[in-house]
């Protein structure tokens, strides 16, 4: 690998041998995601012998914060959330605090010196890009997950500025890693590391009583989705293909887990179409694992994506899978193999896919137990823990 201008100065002794690495994990909040929930179960699981582990938010709005290991400390920096009370954030209350909050960040990392900080969005990944400004020494690696706001052109121009800045970028997925080399990384600079889950909660979990929690007949068919309801997770795209999925199924129910801005929308659109009465919204909730066990079908209508977390879940909850074929979900799932794979922006697809899965339950079996195998072979939390330590090795020591 190469050499980054800016961190000339770094100093290989101080991270040879048996000595601790301070890593400090930075993100805008410890909200409900993918990424902060494998930014959770990273800091959890690495080595605490070898990595003096922070994590450091932008927002002190944190809901994942009860699940971090209480010997980790988290170190907010006070942005206020404008959306105080609801499941996601929306901002700072204060718009002078998106330029004092990160020049605290820069102090501490000037001050305190950490061998590494890893960030995973496009706001903290800014920051953090920046804060390495103050500290030569410190290693700054900077997540792609998903390519955040890629259509934003004030976003992707920032980014685009700022990639020099980083002195590792590390992707969830091989067609991240590939759009930062296209947007000027070096590609020796450029890294993926999969994301993994705790895969035996989801392999063991028994089901949730969402058919008698939500009314619905013991007997009926159950189709959901997992996922925040913002527009680029599609879930109109479902709701829209409802209606003919009701016509080879009357008695089938539709369970749309998790929340978001679009929940309304969805409420209205499934009124409108006249499937209100089958199509249930059960906002987040905390036993993920028992209600994919739940599901006889997993639906997944995302436009654009990372590594999805809440796909490979239902991977591993050994569960029939329609999902969209975008490049990022193929790197989890094959058409036919493990997935049904269909055109994003498509409801006619969705209904044909989830009804035939519903009329052949052989088929939807096979298909949820080759997903399982797969998610048990090549996403681990363990293999991503594992990877990650071996990519702090590697760029402490080139």
């Amino acid at each position: 690998m190469g050499q980054q201008t800016h961190h000339v100065e770094r100093a290989e002794q101080r991270v040879e041998g048996d000595e601790r690495v301070t890593l400090w994990y930075f993100i805008g909040a410890l909200a409900v995601g993918g990424a902060e929930r494998t930014l959770v179960d990273l800091v959890n699981n690495v080595d605490r012998d070898r990595y003096d582990v922070t994590i450091w938010t932008m927002f002190d709005d944190n809901r994942l914060a009860p699940d971090v290991d209480p010997a980790i400390p988290i170190r907010t920096l006070g942005m206020k959330n404008a959306r105080d009370g609801d499941t996601f954030v929306g901002g700072a209350t204060n718009p002078l605090d998106y330029v004092r909050v990160p020049l605290r960040f820069v102090r501490a990392v000037r001050r305190e010196r950490p061998d590494i900080v890893q960030s995973f969005l496009f706001l903290d990944n800014t920051v953090a890009r920046i804060a390495g400004l103050a500290s030569p020494e410190t290693l700054v690696v900077t997540g792609a997950r998903g390519l955040q706001n890629r259509t934003n052109p004030v976003v992707k121009a920032v980014d685009r500025l700022l990639i020099p800045l980083s002195d590792y970028i590390v992707s969830n997925s091989v067609s991240g890693a590939r759009t930062y080399v296209r947007r000027g990384a070096k590609a020796d600079r450029v890294d993926v590391v999969h994301n993994g889950r705790n895969l035996d909660a989801f392999v063991d979990a028994s089901p949730a009583p969402l058919r008698e929690e939500l009314s619905i007949p013991a007997d009926a068919p159950l189709v959901g989705m997992v996922s925040r309801l913002v527009p680029k997770k599609g879930q109109v795209d479902l709701v829209d293909a409802w209606p003919r999925v009701r016509e080879s199924h009357p008695d089938a129910h539709l369970v749309l887990v998790g929340d978001g801005a679009e929940r309304g929308a969805l409420a209205a659109r499934a009124a409108s179409l006249g499937v209100a009465d089958s199509v249930h919204f059960t906002g987040n909730r905390d036993d993920v694992p028992q209600v994919l066990a739940a599901l006889d079908v997993f639906v997944f209508t995302s436009y654009s994506e990372g590594l999805s977390g809440a796909l490979l879940e239902a991977m591993a909850a050994g569960k029939p899978i329609v999902a969209t074929g975008i490049v990022e979900n193929r790197e989890l799932v094959t058409d036919g193999e493990t997935a049904t794979l269909v055109p994003t922006h498509a409801p006619d697809a969705v209904a044909r896919a989830v009804v035939a899965l519903l009329a052949d339950p052989g088929r939807a079996a096979a298909l949820g137990r080759a997903a399982q195998a797969e998610a048990v072979e090549r996403f681990s939390l363990e293999r991503m823990v594992e990877n990650f330590e071996a990519f702090y090795e590697s760029v402490l020591t080139d």
